[in-house]
């Protein structure tokens, strides 16, 4: 592989001086995300331009590798987006034959749009499902009460860092697929999310834990599984299957490069991306470790204001990771949520509703015509009418936590 001359390895250090972004200044406000990479990231880009190789290939194959080690799984498949890997995940269980055409996936009401969609594209029934109030997750309780007798999975999403309760849900004989694409680092006891279910999924969008800017990647410990995603991955070919030979032996006329044999898109990452993301695994731990004690340190905080709001704690028994902070207006309390969000705005907070809120209130859920929703919703429905996040990232601290204590005391005295 080339290597850049020294000159331009200089350049890029001093246009990138203090990135990525290690302590933000809480004079600054209180953002989504700061600027997560910095001149490692770009030389192992650039690395990979001067090469000409930027199509799937070597940079792609080790941070599989690396991520499936550093998740705790057998594989990994990595793809242009956390989307793409929800898509590839519920696939790869109908191509097996584990789901069939009019199975129904459990899918909690808040959760992400693309944590939805491909059930229904898949020909599957998604049936929503109530959040526990406990950890905004799918509830196993209201989860019983919506099977029925096709009821065989549920797509578990792991709300902005909060471990779902994957346990009780298995104990329901659900095949479970784990959304942990802002969960990076969350934990059950001593294992990793994304690991405990039949497959996992993560995103690398700019704004997560880590990025490669756009992409994602799939986990499991499953060898057929991992052998139709990474056919599904790429047009449906044989090309990067372990099985490769067997579907070449069966179909001699054709020539096995383009041999087809799943209904596959193209959902490839770049050799770019992954050597990008390469270089942020190594950064992943510590930063996890700061998000987690910030998530600690903002709930810390605003038990001052627990009469008047909501917020979550991490579970006994798990790691949060931290991805952003939600909170949410009680019901009695007397304000509304516009103005909590425009007061916090003032004051240089970002904000964002939670996830999707209640997907089935969002109007493309009529577009969905198979879908069923599962007896009522009151905590998602609390968490569409009242509910906000703020930031977190593993470069807040203390100052952090101040502006965010003292915006809220000025916004509950008025």
């Amino acid at each position: 592989m080339s290597e850049p001359n020294d000159s331009l390895r200089q350049l890029i250090e001093e246009r990138m001086p203090g990135l990525p972004v290690e302590e933000h200044d809480p004079r600054q406000g209180l953002p989504l995300q700061v600027t997560p990479f910095g001149a490692r990231e770009v030389r192992a880009v650039l690395d990979v331009l001067l090469s000409t190789w930027v199509t799937m290939g070597k940079e792609v194959q080790a941070f599989e590798e690396e991520w499936a080690s550093w998740c705790g799984t057998d594989h990994a498949i990595m793809v242009n987006s956390g989307s793409s890997a929800n898509l590839i995940a519920l696939a790869s269980l109908v191509q097996a034959g584990v789901l069939d055409e009019g199975d129904e996936v459990l899918v909690p009401a808040v959760a992400w749009s693309t944590s939805l969609f491909p059930v229904s594209q898949l020909g599957l029934v998604p049936v929503i499902v109530d959040v526990c109030p406990k950890r905004l997750c799918l509830d196993p309780d209201a989860a019983k009460k919506a099977m029925g007798p096709r009821t065989k999975a549920a797509m578990v999403v792991h709300l902005l860092g909060q471990a779902a309760d994957i346990d009780a849900l298995e104990k329901l004989g659900l095949i479970v697929i784990e959304d942990a694409c802002a969960a990076h680092g969350a934990q059950i006891g001593e294992q990793k999310v994304g690991s405990l279910g039949r497959l996992g999924t993560f995103s690398f969008f700019f704004s997560h834990h880590i990025t490669t800017v756009e992409g994602g990647i799939v986990v499991c410990s499953n060898p057929a599984l991992l052998d139709i995603a990474r056919s599904l991955r790429a047009h449906g070919w044989v090309r990067e299957m372990e099985s490769r030979e067997m579907h070449a032996a069966a179909n001699p006329e054709i020539d096995d490069r383009f041999l087809f044999v799943t209904a596959g898109w193209n959902l490839r990452p770049t050799e770019m991306a992954a050597a990008m993301g390469r270089i942020q695994l190594t950064r992943l731990d510590p930063w996890l470790a700061k998000r987690r004690a910030n998530h600690a340190l903002f709930c810390e905080r605003l038990q001052r204001f627990e009469e008047v709001l909501d917020f979550w704690p991490e579970v006994l028994g798990t790691q949060h990771a931290g991805f952003a902070f939600p909170m949410c207006l009680k019901q009695d309390a007397p304000y509304r949520r516009a103005d909590l969000m425009t007061h916090l705005e003032s004051r240089k907070i970002a904000t964002r509703p939670i996830s999707g809120s209640n997907l089935a209130r969002q109007p493309v859920f009529e577009q969905i015509s198979a879908a069923r929703v599962a007896g009522e919703l009151p905590v998602a429905d609390a968490i569409h009418e009242r509910g906000i996040f703020v930031g977190n990232s593993h470069a807040f601290h203390e100052g952090h936590a101040d502006l965010l204590e003292k915006a809220l005391e000025e916004f509950f005295s008025d």
